[in-house]
């Protein structure tokens, strides 16, 4: 991470009004530095957006009438640099002074869920919901006409969190984001109470800094978080270890077949900000997902479980898959909270001793087990090879269908 001292003259109550309102909404924001460097992220994030238009920020002026007469001031202050220079490229021609003022207007005029709705992924793993499956869940509990506020949200297998943070900013009365795994409950505390420590360590990774050690550094993350990972798995008090959220975050980034660069990488931390301003209200548990299946309170359900069929690919060493998904099935046939649970009707490709007829003979087999003709109803999406269902016990659109049919097609 570099960090950059500029010079910059702006509006004197413009900048007070910025920084106070960030102050006193943002838990992680402690010093008028903070305060520019989020305001400065959030200006970066959805950047192409129509709403945030040049026109249309410098006609905002007019919404705040106590700066009509505004004096200007000049200071020096520290910006981090690689967002510094990210804001200048995409706005080439400006000076600092009128990007910073750009992003100060925007942030006081544009309204939070601006934001904080419909926030694409921030880090995927293997299983994580894309921005496919993540509107398809925001219009499915759009549909619902759920009263919000009387419920508590809960994804009780949140993994990255992207079905939550891929929802509408709805005032829910609580939410929950519950997870076994002590990585992924970490970096979503990380995120909720530390985002700009953790974005600053990120930028100071070797990804962005010395791309020599980076092969040096993936060995080690992927060793330390592994032995994290089995040293905090029984724990059920939330972590917020901001070194094992950044090699968490930056081994999902790289470790794939086509590893990210630094304009990708830098795209998903510009939605961190956002998200921790989602978090806010959000508790983090790391719990049996099966203790928020029950009929105690006024809930909605999230429902993202390791997929029938398919276990192998993210399972806890021992663990009895079998049992496990006949207590999910018996809980949500007698759920009387509205839920969606995710699953696929398609078989895996990896590791299948079968011919694909056969194999997809066996996975409608172990589907029709624990949800034919019990009065749920499906909705498919397609995904490349695949078909993902969403299982409900609510109709809430004209796509679902109710498999009450042996010879039914559920692919």
């Amino acid at each position: 991470m570099t960090r950059k001292d500029i010079k910059i003259t702006i509006r004197q109550k413009l900048w007070e009004k910025a920084v106070k309102k960030a102050m006193s909404e943002f838990q992680f924001v402690h010093t008028t530095t903070d305060a520019l460097n989020s305001i400065l992220l959030l200006s970066l994030y959805k950047v192409r957006s129509k709403y945030r238009r040049t026109d249309n920020i410098f006609l905002s002026y007019s919404n705040i009438t106590e700066m009509t007469s505004d004096t200007y001031i000049s200071f020096t202050i520290e910006i981090i640099g690689e967002l510094l220079d990210e804001a200048k490229k995409n706005n080439p021609n400006e000076t600092y002074s009128i990007i910073i003022e750009s992003a100060l207007v925007d942030y006081i005029v544009l309204p939070t869920d601006f934001y904080t709705n419909n926030i694409s992924p921030i880090y995927t793993i293997v299983g994580s919901k894309n921005t496919i499956m993540q509107k398809a869940t925001a219009s499915a509990i759009e549909s619902m006409s759920l009263n919000h506020e009387q419920m508590t949200l809960v994804d009780a297998c949140c993994a990255t969190g992207s079905l939550f943070f891929g929802l509408k900013s709805y005032h829910w009365n609580s939410i929950i984001l519950n997870d076994l795994n002590p990585l992924r409950t970490n970096i979503l505390n990380v995120i909720k109470h530390q985002p700009l420590k953790l974005i600053k360590s990120i930028l100071s990774s070797p990804v962005f800094s010395n791309k020599e050690y980076l092969s040096e550094y993936m060995t080690k993350a992927h060793s330390i978080t592994k032995e994290y990972e089995v040293k905090r798995q029984h724990y059920h008090k939330i972590d917020c270890n901001i070194d094992i959220a950044t090699m968490a975050f930056i081994f999902q980034c790289v470790s794939k077949q086509y590893p990210e660069d630094n304009n990708k990488i830098l795209n998903r931390i510009t939605r961190i900000i956002p998200a921790s301003i989602k978090l806010q209200n959000a508790i983090i548990t790391q719990e049996d997902c099966l203790k928020y299946l029950d009929n105690d309170n006024n809930k909605f359900v999230l429902l993202d479980v390791p997929y029938i069929g398919s276990e192998y690919i993210c399972s806890a060493k021992g663990f009895n898959y079998t049992r496990f998904h006949k207590n999910i099935a018996d809980k949500l046939l007698n759920a009387e909270y509205p839920f969606l649970y995710y699953c696929r009707s398609t078989p895996p490709k990896a590791n299948n001793p079968y011919n694909r007829q056969d194999a997809i003979h066996i996975q409608k087999l172990k589907l029709a087990e624990h949800f034919f003709n019990k009065g749920f109803y499906f909705e498919k999406f397609y995904l490349n090879e695949d078909t993902e269902l969403i299982i409900s016990n609510r109709q809430y659109s004209d796509n679902q269908f109710q498999w009450n049919d042996e010879e039914q097609i559920i692919i």
